[in-house]
């Protein structure tokens, strides 16, 4: 046995509170006082102790099978290094008598040397048995913690809010996890097997191959980049992905995919980018009516009114007093004609009626105002709300201006209804109509591109306030629209 051998089970030694070190100490000096009868005999202190007599055995025999029994219990108690002890002390003390004693010189060597041999193998045996034994431990172990980790992948793998798949190089899919289902509207147990050329058209296929021919470079994609998806039911989805390569034996072997849905946040970017560009040119709409309204109109009549007064002022002697009254009379008919439509206009922009008299108030004066101008009947319910921030009303205040607009210029009904509901925790407003209706899109976010701005404007200033749109019609059927905004955020009482 080698010295790195013993380095190896160096931090193994027995500790002296270890009861078979004892054992076999106690056993060891015993059997060596045996060995050595002959010697310590001459010793007046000693009696002659003789194991082999007392068994009838010549030559020491049993004293050598003893110590092969000794190395045995010693390599399997206290292991490679405790068993290479007892190891070394009987063998010298075989030795010594074998060399210097015994008078069966061959006899005595051959049975010291077959019992070192067969302990020494047995403790070399017993030490690879146990190191055998730890690294059966520690494979078992390290087998169930792979397990375990194995496990914790599927679940992982299998619940992952981002749709995860793995395609070979040709495309075709081999392990979907559940968000694929959401994300391409196929069963997860339709998806493998599928390639993924049928869900991408021409162009998306092209930066699908573009993507491939970077990753089979050896190049990465570090970012997410975008691509377009088509689903079970011929829609399209936008998708945020990550591909990555899968090596296998230094060769690739498959891609991983990793996706989310992004079509909802993209429409709500595109949307908003061109409802604020129409919202610029409306309000550039809104600046040139209200130029022309005030040059054709307010200006024109103040413009006579101004010409009136010069008149008057400057050729008194021309009128009669009753002349001059009716000239004045016609001048004061004309301003006041000037100040209602100057507060019309005024009115349009902001209505003091909201700041003045609250919200209910002012839906419906808002009712009022669309039964004079078109004639429809405008029934209004409200409850009494509680007091509400000033963005709140606005928004609210707006959302039933612009529905009631809506039903003026494109519902073609003759009746509309407002109800104004206060529960709570929330202040529903429900605007509706028995006009044409019209056909829902999936999502109210395609509003803005079917030319809906309006009902687009509407979802975007209720999410302002923490509220939310829901928006029912039928073609034939009328339009429903109903406004929630939570009011458990704001004190105070009912008024």
């Amino acid at each position: 046995m080698g010295i790195s051998y013993f380095r190896k089970y160096r931090g193994q030694a027995p500790g002296l509170r270890n009861p078979h070190l004892w054992i076999l100490i106690v056993l060891f000096v015993f059997l060596t006082i045996s060995h050595f009868t002959q010697i310590l005999s001459q010793i007046p202190l000693f009696p002659e102790i003789s194991l082999p007599g007392v068994l009838e055995l010549s030559r020491h025999s049993l004293e050598r099978f003893l110590y092969l029994l000794l190395m045995l219990y010693a390599g399997w108690t206290l292991g490679i290094v405790g068993g290479a002890a007892v190891w070394l002390s009987s063998a010298a003390a075989m030795l010594v008598r074998t060399f210097l004693i015994s008078p069966n010189f061959t006899d005595a060597l051959l049975e010291s040397l077959s019992a070192l041999v067969i302990g020494a193998l047995a403790i070399i045996l017993m030490a690879t048995y146990r190191q055998t034994q730890r690294q059966r431990a520690k494979i078992r172990k390290t087998v169930k913690d792979m397990k375990l980790a194995r496990q914790d992948y599927e679940e992982l793998f299998t619940n992952a809010s981002d749709a995860i798949w793995v395609h070979s190089l040709d495309g075709v899919i081999t392990l979907v996890n559940k968000a694929c289902e959401k994300l391409t509207g196929y069963p997860v147990s339709e998806l493998p097997g599928k390639n993924v050329r049928e869900f991408l058209t021409p162009e998306t296929l092209f930066i699908a191959r573009q993507v491939k021919d970077k990753l089979l470079r050896g190049e990465t994609m570090e970012q997410r980049y975008e691509q377009r998806l088509i689903k079970k039911d011929g829609s399209e989805a936008i998708m945020q992905l990550t591909t990555r390569l899968i090596p296998g034996d230094g060769k690739p072997q498959a891609f991983h995919n990793m996706a989310r849905d992004a079509t909802e946040e993209r429409r709500l970017q595109d949307n908003l980018q061109f409802y604020l560009r129409q919202v610029l040119q409306a309000q550039e709409e809104e600046r040139k009516r209200l130029a022309r309204e005030l040059h054709d109109d307010a200006s024109q009549r103040i413009l006579l009114l101004t010409h009136g007064i010069d008149n008057i002022a400057s050729k008194p002697e021309k009128y009669s007093p009753e002349e001059l009254r009716n000239e004045l009379g016609k001048l004061y008919d004309l301003s006041q004609e000037t100040y209602q439509n100057i507060k019309h206009y005024a009115q349009a922009l902001r209505p003091s009626i909201l700041d003045d008299l609250g919200l209910a108030t002012a839906i419906k004066w808002l009712g009022e105002q669309l039964h004079n101008l078109s004639g429809i009947e405008v029934q209004v319910r409200t409850d009494t709300t509680p007091p509400l921030p000033p963005e709140t009303q606005l928004v609210l205040f707006r959302i039933v201006q612009e529905s009631l607009n809506n039903v003026h210029r494109h519902s073609g009904a003759s009746e509309a209804n407002i109800a104004v509901e206060c529960q709570r925790d929330e202040i529903r407003v429900t605007i509706s109509d028995n006009g044409k209706g019209f056909k829902l899109p999936r999502q109210l976010s395609e509003f803005a591109s079917q030319g809906k701005l309006g009902l687009t404007g509407m979802a975007e200033r209720v999410q302002l306030v923490g509220g939310r749109l829901e928006v029912s019609s039928q073609e034939g059927q009328g339009t429903t629209i109903m406004v929630r905004v939570p009011t458990r955020l704001y004190a105070g009482t009912s008024s």
